[in-house]
C-alpha cells in the first residue's frame, strides 16, 4: 500500500511539473542592430572570424573532407579570400539546396546565418534527409551575437569581396 501511495504521488508530481519546451524559434536580430552600419569588409572583418572559428582541419580549414565542400580559410597556409567568398555567395547549400549559403543582401535567406544562429530547427523539414545537420561552430557554443552580426552585416551590405 505504501508503494502504491508513493507511485501515485510520483505520478501527480510528474503531471503537475512544468514540462520543458523544446520550441523551435527562429533567431531574431536585436531591434537596435543596424545592418548597414558600420560598413563591413569581407577580407578585413569576416575572413578573420572564419579563420578564428571555422578554419580547423576537422572543420572548414581544408578543401575536402566532411565539410560539405565549404572551405573557410586556413590557420597554417595562405589562401585566396576571393575564392572563399565565391564558394559561399550565390551557391546552394548541400543540406538545403533551395537556399543559398549566402544570399547577397539578405542574411535572413542565407543558410550560413541559420547555421550560425542555431535556428536550423526552423528548416529541418525542408532539408535533405529531414535534418539540416548541426549548428556552427560544430560542437561549440554559438558565437556571440556581436560576432555573428559582423557576418550578417556583410551579407546585408551586399556580400561584397572588399
Amino acid at each position: 500500500m505504501k508503494q502504491l501511495r508513493l507511485m501515485v504521488c510520483a505520478l501527480v508530481l510528474l503531471a503537475c511539473s512544468p514540462t520543458p519546451t523544446n520550441e523551435c524559434v527562429a533567431y531574431t536580430v536585436s531591434s537596435n542592430t543596424d545592418l548597414q552600419s558600420p560598413v563591413v569588409s569581407f577580407r578585413n572583418d569576416v575572413v578573420p572570424i572564419f579563420v578564428q572559428s571555422c578554419a580547423f582541419s576537422q572543420c572548414h580549414g581544408t578543401a575536402g573532407g566532411g565539410n560539405n565542400g565549404i572551405f573557410l580559410g586556413s590557420k597554417t597556409s595562405t589562401f585566396d579570400p576571393g575564392a572563399v567568398r565565391s564558394a559561399l555567395v550565390g551557391v546552394p547549400s548541400t543540406e538545403l539546396p533551395t537556399m543559398l549559403f549566402v544570399t547577397s543582401s539578405d542574411p535572413f535567406k542565407s543558410y550560413l546565418m541559420h547555421k550560425m544562429d542555431s535556428d536550423l530547427c526552423t528548416l529541418h523539414a525542408q532539408c535533405t534527409g529531414g535534418t539540416c545537420g548541426q549548428s556552427m561552430p560544430k560542437d561549440n557554443a554559438t558565437l556571440a551575437p556581436s560576432v555573428r552580426d559582423v557576418i550578417r552585416r556583410w551579407i546585408a551590405q551586399g556580400a561584397k569581396d572588399g
